[in-house]
């Protein structure tokens, strides 16, 4: 996607798997959700960052070396990254 929507996937020996991570909408239409905006756009409830940090961890880069590759990761709450 364009904007803010978009689908990762992680593989691995260790990937604890089978989830999709985030809140899906009860409900579609302007007004009645929090997360729908106009033209069908969605606000995400989980961040880009989320996964990359976890990945980041993975491959042994040093906290200062994983800000500098999520520079945006502060601001989220800690709990939301993996």
């Amino acid at each position: 996607d364009h904007a803010w929507g978009g689908n990762h996937f992680v593989a691995g020996g260790k990937v604890n798997g089978g989830k999709v991570i985030g809140d899906y909408p009860d409900e579609f239409v302007i007004g009645l959700s929090d997360l729908a905006l106009s033209r069908g756009r969605m606000i995400p409830t989980t961040p880009w960052d989320a996964t990359w940090q976890g990945i980041c961890q993975w491959i042994g880069l040093t906290e200062e070396e994983i800000d500098g590759v999520l520079p945006l990761r502060g601001n989220f709450d800690p709990n939301s990254l993996f």
